[in-house]
């Protein structure tokens, strides 16, 4: 795909975004709720081996970390130590630069949009193309190799193309479980059911399409070949650059709007306040996507106010954030100082932000009359404040079931797994609840990946008896399995329609009901329902006040 092409697209993605789709709700999520109360690289030529894999040549090009300018601020970016592709997306954060008073109105905003786009573009492939070269300054082959061993049992149960490598719909769903798997982070551009949030403007847009633009980018890098497990190894520690890239500019936003330099040094307090900032921002999305991370330190303090009266971890958090200052035992700490802490902080309220999705099943699944997975919509609610998401929005999301127009229940693996259970969130990602069936399937990867060819079905029904359900397949969901298998020359697709419906069957608490229109990738082999946005998105009232 041309350069031109690249940002054609680019440019009508953000033109659809702003007028097709209506604007998220605002306010805090339903979980916040909950808690409250409760370097120059040039082409790399990629010639193909005999077996049709792909062969990743060496770069004799120096890292890419400095003498990349693609900006007026990419100097500044580089005398840091920051590559291309989080200097562009952090420019994109930023308040918008003054326009020359003769240029004005529309003028001004497409030059904006096309600058933006430009930029991203041509800072994407520096940064993809210094990754396939194996030149990149954020990471070295022993990472590659330790991501490719990651990817491999997945890899394998995908569908391929004749070359060997995955075609899109199926890498970008092989990228998403594994950051849903690692991290529980849901990254938009690479979720199969679309994304549920609408971006606020055109730059906040480039931003939280960067993965997709990414790939996009790498699979115009690798053309027919498709994409093999190296170049989804280099992708995934290249977006995991860019993210934590972008983190360490967010902090950076926050200590700057505490008057602190980045030589300068603060106390255990202005640390704490600096932490403070940055974690609140990261919680508070109803007004964060309108301000990048473009804080004043009167913003930043309002946020820390209200998430402090709001969310219920926000005292464990910010007495964890207490222990690791004072058991660094100095008084002056320095922004990498603050980088160290932030970093732990953030590990900590994911853990913090799963173990409160774990408390609520337990609180759903104790209500009168749940069984299987599912609880009465109306004990629910009766429940207290713990769920008042609206009945359009709980069908949107696939979590009621309404076969008993009398008696609706709630499918608690979807409600659990649906938009409003999301905590944390940055323009590229949402932090939501741990999906256990991924988890589950991550077993059966593995134990696919060991069986020999012919006794797959064998090995799955083994696995699933010993590991997941503790007793023998029952006759049923037995015929189940060996019907799907004859369906697909004796093999069992692991993430298709047919045996996500059966993981449901088998793990009604942990596994959730699948949307057949979530299934168009690859045949129906993979998730991939085509759509920018789900369908959430366009629910007007998320909750019933």
């Amino acid at each position: 795909m041309s350069a031109v092409l690249i940002v054609a697209a680019l440019l009508g993605q953000v033109a659809s975004a702003s007028h097709i789709f209506p604007e998220a709700a605002d306010g805090i999520s339903l979980m916040q709720r909950l808690r409250g109360t409760k370097t120059s690289v040039t082409s790399v030529v990629l010639p193909s081996a005999d077996d049709g894999t792909m062969v990743i040549e060496k770069s004799s090009a120096p890292k890419m970390i400095s003498g990349q300018r693609y900006s007026h601020d990419d100097e500044s970016c580089s005398a840091e130590g920051i590559t291309p592709g989080v200097c562009a997306l952090a420019s994109l954060a930023r308040p918008p630069a003054p326009v020359a008073k003769h240029v004005r109105g529309a003028a001004a905003a497409d030059c904006d949009e096309r600058e933006s786009s430009e930029r991203l573009e041509r800072a994407l492939i520096a940064e993809i193309d210094a990754g396939l070269a194996g030149s990149h300054a954020a990471y070295d082959d022993t990472r590659i190799q330790a991501l490719e061993e990651e990817l491999q049992p997945l890899f394998a149960t995908l569908p391929h193309e004749e070359e060997a490598g995955l075609g899109l719909s199926s890498a970008r769903f092989l990228l998403h479980q594994h950051f849903l798997r690692q991290h529980s982070w849901y990254v938009r551009g690479l979720n199969p059911a679309g994304d549920g949030r609408q971006p606020p403007d055109h730059k906040e847009a480039l931003r939280s399409r960067v993965a997709g633009h990414l790939l996009e980018v790498l699979e115009s890098r690798v053309g027919k070949q498709g994409l093999n497990l190296r170049t989804l190894a280099v992708f995934v520690a290249t977006l995991e650059h860019l993210l934590h890239g972008d983190e360490r500019q967010r902090l950076k936003a926050a200590w700057d709007v505490h008057d602190l330099s980045a030589e300068d040094v603060t106390d255990g307090a202005g640390v704490r306040s600096v932490i403070e900032v940055f974690m609140a921002h990261y919680v508070y999305t109803s007004q964060k996507v309108d301000s990048g991370y473009a804080l004043t330190l009167e913003k930043g303090r309002q946020e820390v106010a209200f998430v402090s009266r709001t969310h219920g971890a926000w005292k464990r958090l910010i007495a964890f954030v207490d222990r690791e200052v004072a058991q660094r035992v100095k008084t002056d700490f320095s922004f990498e100082d603050a980088a160290q802490v932030a970093a732990e902080v953030l590990q900590y309220f994911n853990d913090v932000s799963g173990s409160m999705c774990a408390d609520m099943v337990a609180t759903f699944t104790a209500l009168p009359g749940a069984h299987d997975g599912r609880a009465s919509l109306e004990a629910m609610r009766r429940s207290g404040d713990l769920v008042r998401e609206s009945v359009e929005y709980l069908r949107s999301a696939g979590a009621l079931d309404e076969s008993d127009a009398q008696d609706p229940q709630v499918i608690l693996p979807n409600y659990m797994l649906s938009a409003s259970n999301c905590d944390g969130t940055t323009s590229f990602y949402d932090l939501c609840c741990p999906n256990q069936c991924e988890g589950h399937k991550s077993h059966l990867e593995r134990a696919l990946a060991a069986a020999p060819a012919g006794q797959r079905l064998a090995a799955l029904k083994a696995a699933v008896e010993a590991k997941l359900l503790g007793r023998v397949v029952p006759d049923d969901l037995s015929k189940q399995l060996d019907a799907i298998a004859q369906d697909n020359n004796g093999d069992i697709p692991l993430h298709g329609l047919d045996f996500a419906r059966w993981l449901h069957a088998a793990m009604p608490r942990d596994c959730p009901r699948p949307a057949a229109d979530d299934f168009h990738g690859e045949g129906g082999a993979v998730p991939d329902a085509g759509t920018e946005y789900q369908a959430t998105a366009k629910v007007e009232s998320l909750f019933d006040w």
